[in-house]
């Protein structure tokens, strides 16, 4: 006969020596009795007391999150009412299972499907009701930390980079797909006042000055080899700062569009509308001598003073030196007659002495270049005013703007090896203007509120046949 063994109890490891289970301490109690037993394995170093603790806030982190969602009340089968027209809706599918990555580990949600036929719309009532995110795998919360990183970084470089703040991993491929759904929500946002008063707000108070400078940059796509990003940006004369001959920004309104003149247009309007530039005494536009630049000027801040950035003025002229001269250190001398002759009260000692070199030109090529270089200077000769704009402590340089090619763009999308496809290019142009715009905490929320102010599309869902002659019939008696 066989004896029959009693079961032994099962002492749980966590279980302090006097055989408290640690469910019944209390925060502190249990806090102590965690640091006693770190202590007790003689593992005194630094490095091993973070990494315990940090095991510890992650393990009770996820035990919070389920205990947390385990004590929502169950949804059940009731009907709900629709997002769109109010109306109740009968459940169609019970306990559709959603899995979401949180900050606090990874979370299994179990919730009700609805689905309006009036509307043509599906929707989880337990999504809306917990603020989930439409589409997606992350937590808002989640979102906004990949974000930061996609948008400062390479997407395989974010996910490696990720792994050192964070002990839950992440792929390369969620990390592009988070960016991708964020840029579709930034191009979804039709009012681009909106997204720019989200991202930084309005002034009570107009500036006193305020200074617009654009200008181009070159991206390598794949589709069509380089295309032109337009860049602007738009910054109050007190948050530019002048240290030792050169001006650095604090604070700006900052575009940058990878399309035509009206799209770019549009987003620098709305800069400036954002800061009631029509309100400012003193609008100074900085330009590179581009026909088009001048023209959007005109439409967009007719009352401007328009200046020509002084490098690129000197640049043209080095230009034609180059050609004219062949001695380097004649073209050294031309670069400082260049620069004697703009810093003047006009362009018209510039324009003289280049005439004057045009009986001691000898081929067709250099007469091509001075002619270039003049019709430049006098196509410009009002924005070169350089002594006068001086003297009225306005800006001649477009550095602003120089700099904003830098930390926008460059930063993040002219690295060595990169091509761009021209959809995810102009997405993330228009996210790093944002965020260099709204600042690193406000990002994320800024582009939601920008789309909770966008109007809802028209539904233009396919009706049957049996509705539309009932509307005809109706319509036409």
């Amino acid at each position: 006969m066989s004896r029959r063994r009693t079961p032994r109890k099962r002492v749980s490891s966590t279980a302090p020596k006097d055989g408290t289970p640690l469910g019944h301490l209390s925060d502190a109690e249990l806090v102590q009795e965690l640091a006693r037993r770190q202590v007790a394995r003689r593992r005194l170093d630094l490095d091993a007391i973070e990494a315990f603790v940090e095991g510890a806030q992650s393990e009770m982190g996820e035990k919070a999150l389920a205990a947390t969602m385990a004590a929502l009340p169950p949804e059940g089968s009731a009907a709900k009412p629709c997002p769109k027209c109010g109306k109740p809706v009968p459940v169609k599918t019970h306990n559709r299972v959603r899995h979401i990555l949180t900050t606090a580990g990874e979370l299994r949600l179990t919730r009700n499907y609805h689905y309006c036929r009036r509307c043509r719309l599906g929707f989880h009532p337990r999504d809306r009701e917990l603020n989930l995110p439409e589409e997606g795998e992350v937590s808002n919360a989640m979102e906004r930390r990949i974000l930061d990183f996609g948008v400062n970084d390479t997407f395989q470089s974010a996910a490696e980079r990720w792994s050192i703040h964070y002990p839950t991993t992440i792929s390369s491929n969620l990390v592009r797909r988070v960016v991708d759904r964020v840029g579709r929500r930034c191009e979804a946002a039709s009012s681009e006042l909106s997204l720019q008063q989200a991202c930084r707000p309005s002034s009570e108070e107009p500036a006193r000055s305020l200074v617009v400078a654009g200008d181009g940059s070159m991206l390598l796509t794949r589709e069509e080899s380089w295309k032109e990003v337009k860049v602007a940006v738009v910054a109050r004369a007190e948050d530019i700062i002048e240290e030792k001959n050169r001006r650095s920004v604090s604070e700006a309104r900052y575009v940058a569009v990878l399309g035509g003149k009206e799209e770019f247009g549009a987003s620098l309007k709305a800069a400036l509308e954002a800061e009631r530039a029509d309100e400012v005494t003193n609008v100074v536009w900085l330009g590179d001598g581009a026909p088009e630049n001048w023209t959007l000027a005109s439409e967009l801040c007719p009352f401007a003073v328009q200046v020509l950035d002084i490098q690129h003025a000197v640049q043209n002229g080095m230009d034609c030196g180059k050609v004219l001269l062949e001695d380097d250190e004649w073209v050294s001398l031309w670069e400082k007659r260049i620069r004697q002759l703009l810093d003047a009260s006009s362009a018209n000692a510039a324009i003289g002495e280049l005439m004057e070199c045009l009986p001691e030109t000898t081929s067709a090529t250099e007469v091509a270049a001075l002619d270039r270089l003049v019709s430049y200077y006098r196509h410009n000769e009002a924005r070169m005013r350089y002594t006068c704009f001086r003297e009225l402590g306005l800006p001649i340089g477009s550095g602003i703007v120089e700099s904003a090619h830098r930390h926008v763009l460059q930063v993040r999308m002219k690295r060595a090896g990169q091509r761009w496809a021209i959809k995810r290019a102009r997405r993330m142009a228009r996210l790093r203007a944002a965020y260099r715009t709204a600042g690193p905490r406000r990002f994320h929320w800024a582009i939601r509120e920008a789309l909770k102010a966008t109007p809802p599309l028209l539904d233009y869902s396919p009706i049957s046949y049996t509705r539309w002659r009932d509307w005809r019939h109706r319509a036409s008696n």
